[in-house]
């Protein structure tokens, strides 16, 4: 096999390893709001019932009036063992919250991926159960709708599933709390591959292997060509 075959391979295989990228459990979203005193959860913004007529399974984030809203996914380790890699990856759904006229507008600030230890059942005491620790803090500048977002939380999920818990929370939290405005997140996942793309502002930078592979053998492919117009020149 020559050079050119090898590139081309490299290529080939990588893009198929992007396409299979696999899946370790989906988890169930939702969204608790506050009252007036916002380190305190009091209701639902969505839930799986549906509440305030909302859609189903979202994570809004940010601020109501007064109230602050953390979106939450929860995922069952029944069946799970420890994974060389583990990331919690969603989508994001909307720049704004739930609510038309009130929040439905984004804010550009910090949001906190934080973790606690799950029930798989929605609480409104999920809002302020006690974090085991923050995965990462990423910005909402330039954040658009339809980014995928991903965060490694190996050492977390296999400490959890060692522990023998029953489910792992994710949480997010604007922090600090904005003034007004919100951002919606869905189709929580873990996976275990980190799906951010190049380009998305809120990954840090992030390439997952796959990606880097790919790029690599396009870079390489560049290198070929040009080398070859200079031989020809």
């Amino acid at each position: 096999m020559n050079l050119k075959q090898f590139v081309a391979a490299a290529v080939l295989a990588s893009v198929g390893t992007l396409a299979q990228a696999a899946l370790i459990t989906n988890g169930f979203t939702f969204a608790v709001a506050s009252g007036s005193n916002t380190a305190i959860g009091t209701h639902f913004h969505s839930n799986t019932g549906g509440a305030f007529g909302n859609p189903a399974g979202k994570a809004e984030v940010g601020r109501y009036f007064t109230e602050g809203v953390r979106g939450l996914s929860e995922y069952s380790l029944t069946g799970l063992t420890n994974s060389a890699s583990a990331y919690v990856t969603f989508n994001t759904y909307k720049a704004g919250g739930l609510f038309a006229g009130s929040n439905d507008f984004p804010f550009t600030g910090t949001i906190k991926v934080d973790v606690y230890q799950g029930n798989n059942t929605e609480d409104i005491s999920d809002y302020q159960a006690p974090s085991l620790g923050n995965v990462f803090t990423f910005s909402t500048a330039g954040l658009a709708v339809g980014d995928i977002l991903s965060f490694d939380i190996t050492s977390y999920f296999n400490a959890a599933v060692t522990a023998g818990w029953s489910s792992l929370g994710i949480r997010l939290i604007a922090d600090p709390l904005n003034d007004r405005g919100a951002w919606t997140f869905d189709s929580f996942r873990l996976t275990n591959s980190n799906d951010c793309r190049p380009g998305n502002p809120a990954c840090g930078g992030q390439v997952s292997e796959p990606e880097s592979l790919a790029l690599l053998g396009v870079a390489m492919l560049s290198a070929i060509v040009a080398l070859r117009r200079r031989r020809q020149a």
